[in-house]
């Protein structure tokens, strides 16, 4: 399993520190991981592209701070694995009130970092996240179920909402039905199939979506739309009515 990591520290020895870390672990692990250090926050929400499964996150940094990078970076990505590293402890408590999983005080230990570590690729293993291989003229295009706010069909095309842009490609959307069936998509019309996760707000027959988009719910699938909804809300899933 590949694991996408950022490291937002503007101590290059610090971040080279975790780097460090993180390959010691990747030894004694199944998993594979891509690293990309950041030297500010600026440079990560710039254009932020939600594809990290964990982002290290310091919490004193120039130009923005951790704790008001986190809060920017939630309404980009809910979903990213958290995890704090200060000077400070007493800034870290602040950390879940952006669902920061949890927080490690430099200067980190291996130990401290191989058990935050390890709860944090317990977490990811919970979570259910897919690639979509998209098919493009003159190519393909890989996506991840996460990064997709919902996928359109029109025509012959389906068009795959993300954040910062819109996909197109060739297929078939009730095959992707079944495909993101695991990821708990739900089809609130014939021409959409949505991300839960990226839903803002249900009111009577139009669903509102964190991009700001309003889609419409067919009255056939409005009573199996919300009943799914439901379920999902009974899984403490973070979606508001």
């Amino acid at each position: 399993m590949l694991i996408r990591i950022a490291i937002v520290e503007d101590d290059e020895k610090e971040a080279q520190l975790l780097e460090g870390y993180i390959h010691k672990y990747g030894k004694t692990s199944q998993n594979l991981f891509h690293i990309e250090w950041f030297k500010d926050a600026l440079h990560l929400l710039d254009n932020y592209n939600p594809v990290y499964d964990i982002i290290f996150m310091d919490i004193e940094m120039s130009h923005l701070n951790g704790m008001e990078a986190a809060i920017k970076l939630r309404k980009l990505d809910d979903v990213v694995t958290l995890i704090f590293v200060t000077n400070m402890a007493k800034y870290a408590v602040k950390g879940y009130e952006v669902d920061a999983l949890d927080f490690m005080v430099k200067p980190v230990r291996y130990a401290t970092f191989s058990m935050k570590f390890k709860k944090a690729l317990s977490k990811l293993s919970s979570n259910k996240d897919i690639s979509i291989m998209v098919s493009r003229k003159g190519g393909i295009q890989r996506l991840t179920s996460r990064q997709i706010i919902y996928i359109e069909v029109t025509g012959h095309k389906l068009k795959y909402h993300l954040n910062d842009e819109i996909v197109e490609g060739h297929g078939s959307l009730s095959d992707l039905e079944k495909q993101l069936q695991v990821c708990n998509y739900l089809r609130c019309n014939a021409c959409y199939l949505i991300n839960p996760q990226y839903i803002s707000q249900v009111q009577n027959y139009t669903v509102t979506m964190s991009n700001g988009d309003e889609l419409k719910i067919s009255r056939p699938r409005k009573k199996a739309f919300m009943l799914q909804l439901a379920d999902l809300l009974g899984e403490g899933k973070n979606i508001r009515l």
